[in-house]
């Protein structure tokens, strides 16, 4: 059976209270110096923490005009890669409210390497599994 060990449990505890407050000072705390992404259709986007953290209150006025109510990333397998580097398979929940005020949920898995560090991880790299946009468009939401 699959583990995650305590660090990185409090890492993704951390990484979801600093999600949800839109906090950059939380989140930066998350962030390794450079963050590379990958999404399932092969774009690959690498950002300076400073432009990633700058972009914060973009995305906050994006997804509460989508009708965000929260996002959760569960880790649910740690693999070690090395001394310095461990990979952490995740499923993601992020609640929206529709107009009606039905609240649906989009589940998303999604694996992060996570570089270990004497001051906590830091996240260097995410790769989304499925399509955010799309999920948002298949529930009516985009």
């Amino acid at each position: 059976m699959a583990t995650v060990s305590d660090q990185i449990s409090a890492f993704f505890e951390r990484y979801n209270a600093a999600n949800n407050a839109f906090n950059p000072d939380l989140l930066g705390d998350c962030i390794g110096g450079t963050l590379v992404g990958a999404d399932p259709n092969g774009e690959v986007l690498a950002l300076e923490k400073g432009e990633f953290l700058a972009g914060i209150n973009e995305r906050k006025d994006y997804l509460e005009a989508m009708g965000f109510v929260s996002v959760n990333v569960y880790p649910y397998e740690e693999v070690p890669l090395n001394e310095t580097y461990t990979l952490v398979k995740t499923r993601g929940r992020m609640a929206i409210k529709k107009q009606d005020g039905e609240v649906v949920e989009l589940v998303h898995d999604a694996s992060y390497i996570l570089f270990l560090k004497e001051d906590g991880p830091k996240m260097v790299f995410a790769l989304s599994h499925e399509d955010p946009m799309k999920m948002m468009q298949d529930q009516g939401l985009a």
